[in-house]
Parts: structure tokens; sequence; C-alpha cells
């Protein structure tokens, strides 16, 4: 996607930029990924039932070895646990940005150059989202049917729109995988 992006005027990047934004995303990549599974191994201490789930399934999934990225699909459990840690503890509790105009949000006045802060720790707790529970440890609330319910950016652990990290899926994959 790097190789293939182009400006405005049609020009791709220079070599130092095509490397500048590699080291990024993959610099990026692991401190995030590595905060998340931080907060995952300290919710799992603090709940052993959860933890006694999760290594059934990678009993049965792996039955001892290695995991590889075929495994992902069947690692269903080990996916939600991820999910849960990362909104309950997203490694990026808030995030900026620049009003591009006057607007207003939620009944307040937003003048242009103005910044705005969301923050996820709050929105992932929201009982509109999360219910009377969103303070608790609960992967299993990670269905399809509890995704396809989530308004959007109810759960932005990757911030969102134009913006959302570009490692997303690498960065869940591998903290699947490491878990």
């Amino acid at each position: 996607m790097l190789l293939a992006a182009r400006d405005e005027d049609g020009r791709g990047m220079s070599d130092a930029q095509l490397r500048d934004e590699v080291i990024t995303i993959f610099l990026a990549g692991h401190e995030t990924t590595a905060i998340a599974l931080s907060w995952c191994w300290y919710l799992l201490a603090r709940h052993p039932e959860v933890e006694a789930r999760l290594a059934a399934e990678l009993a049965s999934v792996l039955a001892g070895r290695a995991p590889a990225i075929e495994d992902l699909p069947r690692l269903v459990y080990a996916e939600q646990v991820v999910k849960e840690a990362m909104r309950l503890y997203p490694p990026a509790y808030a995030i900026g940005r620049e009003a591009l105009e006057d607007c207003e949000v939620g009944g307040y006045r937003v003048p242009k150059g103005a910044t705005v802060f969301v923050s996820q720790w709050a929105m992932h707790r929201d009982e509109r989202f999360f219910g009377a529970d969103g303070e608790a440890f609960r992967p299993e609330r990670w269905t399809a049917e509890f995704e396809a319910g989530l308004p959007r950016y109810a759960y932005l652990p990757f911030g969102g729109g134009p913006r959302v990290c570009i490692g997303k899926r690498f960065a869940l994959m591998e903290a699947v995988l490491l878990l």
C-alpha cells in the first residue's frame, strides 16, 4: 500500500519517506501491542476463570505446539480476551483531533482550530454501549452479534475514521498469536 500510495500530484514516496513510514509502523505497532498484552496478562492474573478458559482453548486448538496464522480463526476466545483488555485499557487512552471548521458537538461550540479529545478509556466503559457491567472484564461479550450492534466509534482502541491505525489488523493478529 505504501509503495502504491500517491500524493495529490501523483508522486510516490521517496525511499527515505518509505523507510520512515515502515519504521514508524513497526515501532509504534510493537509498543502498543506490548502495552495491550501487558494489560491482558494483568487481567488474566486477576481472573483465573478466564485464564482457565483461555488455557483450555489453547490446549484444544494448539495441542502443545506454537500458534500459526492458520490457527487464528479457531482462537476465538483468545481474540475476545485481547479485545476486552483493549476495551478496558486501550493502549492510547485518548485521541486528539483539530477542528477544521467551527462546529457544535453535543451542544458545545467548537471553534475552528480547537483541539478536541476523545477518551477511549471513558467511551469503552459507557453503559449505553457496554451495559451496566462496563467496568467488568468479560471477554465473552465479544460475539459477532455484539460487535455488529455496537455503534460506530463506540469501540476504538485503534482510533477511527481516516486516521485509523494502519496496523490495526496486524496488531490484533500479533496480539492473539503472542497471547
